[in-house]
């Protein structure tokens, strides 16, 4: 197991605390291995995400009387569980919230707040920064960001335009692992996307996910 992750800027812990978990393995061979990512949205989906192919299941649902069941169910099927706390019921983006999950068996956490992100970051999880590309000034803004952080992954929205910053990372020599998500229709949209560069590509219809 490699060392700690650095726990620069991440707030204190009480007196008797357990210690940060050890440092994950670097992210980048689970996305590229399962490629497409069951990204749940309703609970009785769940099932269906555990049937499919692949490492990684994004859970984009729960509140804190289901999400441990979620996550369990999720870890005992030999997933990785990455939770978007942004999109949970119940819970706040703080670090209490974060205790609460990692007890329960997250492995990542997916949010837009870069504070929530180094906190998450600080008890050694995966971290996977959501961002919007919009127009050329979310670029520039998207590149610096991926200049000045350590984020494990980010994923891009809408996944269609995540190519274009694909091309964008390369030119500038950034090595950052770039996730899709969002507005995917049709398999044949995530095998184009893959082979535009993409390590992995996020999708929400249970139609979609394959076994």
């Amino acid at each position: 197991m490699s060392p700690p992750r650095s726990a620069m800027n991440a707030p204190e812990r009480g007196h008797g605390a357990a210690p940060a978990r050890p440092r994950l393995p670097s992210i980048r061979p689970l996305f590229q291995e399962t490629g497409l990512i069951p990204a749940v949205r309703k609970p009785e989906q769940l099932d269906k995400a555990l049937a499919a192919h692949g490492k990684i299941v994004y859970l984009l649902c729960g509140e804190p009387e289901n999400i441990g069941d979620l996550m369990q169910r999720t870890v005992a099927a030999g997933k990785l569980v990455i939770v978007n706390i942004d999109l949970l019921g119940g819970l706040s983006r703080d670090n209490y919230a974060l205790h609460y999950l990692e007890r329960r068996g997250v492995s990542g956490i997916i949010s837009t707040h870069g504070e929530t992100l180094r906190q998450a970051q600080a008890l050694g999880l995966y971290v996977i920064q959501r961002t919007f590309l919009l127009d050329s000034g979310a670029m520039d803004n998207i590149c610096h960001q991926i200049k000045n952080s350590s984020v494990d992954a980010l994923e891009v929205l809408p996944a269609i335009a995540a190519p274009k910053l694909v091309a964008r990372a390369k030119a500038l020599s950034l090595e950052t692992v770039l996730v899709g998500g969002g507005l995917i229709s049709s398999l044949r949209e995530v095998q184009d996307l893959l082979s535009q560069g993409l390590l992995a590509v996020s999708v929400s219809d249970p139609q979609l996910w394959i076994p």
